[in-house]
């Protein structure tokens, strides 16, 4: 009887469908949908924050099969950072000239330890007639967003093309091999600062319940830097943006 049972049982087993791979990278509890904008996180931000969790949460190839719009993360390991704007990958490493960091290596093979996604189908263009510092960029995008007629109780990603200042952003390089808590970096980091940039920023504004996790614990959004030539990225720590920029946000669904 006991083999007949055990038998069975590996007979469901085996008839089970396989887990997608996504999902045997890391916790399920790890990964969050919100719709209408097809908002995906993988990772947890405030574990990087407080324990130093760079395992991989998610292959980059399986996450661009998903054709997303826009996107920003930190690579495994704290080598560098993620951001898709208008559904192109651009990875940057903190540290050059090693075999990941070549032109012609495929950034897909890469996975991400915290990754934010969204979808858009159609952009809605809103000028900027007045430069938003630092301190009012988040309430700017919310209010935004809700003019247009965008729920203010969902999460949505954002694109800005134009230039950008004061700013601090940086890229991560390494772990720090030591302790993580709040006011402790992340990563070894090779940051840098100015009053004034040009390029391209790709967002998430989220709702509260997703505070600490696609974003910094207190921070309604997560914002990387683009380089004009979308070669380059980098995770904006602070950053205003200056008139005569786009916000470019989803349009209404």
């Amino acid at each position: 009887m006991m083999s007949l049972f055990c038998a069975g049982l590996a007979a469901l087993l085996a008839s089970e469908p396989a887990l997608p791979q996504m999902q045997r990278m890391g916790d399920a509890s790890m990964h969050t949908e919100r719709q209408p904008y097809g908002i995906e996180t993988f990772g947890v931000f405030r574990n990087m924050m407080m324990t130093g969790d760079f395992s991989a949460k998610v292959r980059l190839s399986d996450v661009m099969a998903k054709h997303p719009s826009t996107g920003v993360g930190a690579l495994v390991d704290a080598r560098g950072e993620i951001t898709i704007y208008d559904g192109k990958l651009i990875v940057s490493y903190g540290r050059t000239g090693t075999p990941a960091d070549k032109t012609s290596a495929d950034k897909t093979s890469e996975s991400a330890a915290l990754l934010a996604i969204g979808s858009v189908a159609a952009w809605q263009s809103v000028p900027i007639e007045h430069d938003v510092g630092p301190e009012e960029i988040e309430s700017y995008i919310a209010a935004a967003a809700k003019s247009r007629g965008i729920d203010p109780d969902v999460s949505f990603p954002f694109e800005v093309r134009g230039s950008i200042g004061p700013y601090a952003m940086h890229v991560n390089a390494a772990p720090t091999d030591g302790p993580h808590g709040m006011g402790l970096p992340m990563a070894i980091r090779v940051e840098s600062q100015g009053d004034r940039l040009d390029g391209l920023v790709a967002g998430v504004y989220v709702t509260p319940d997703l505070m600490g996790v696609a974003t910094h614990g207190g921070e309604r959004s997560h914002a990387h830097w683009v380089s004009p030539d979308m070669a380059s990225t980098a995770h904006l720590d602070k950053w205003g943006v200056e008139a005569g920029a786009v916000l470019l946000l989803p349009k209404s669904q």
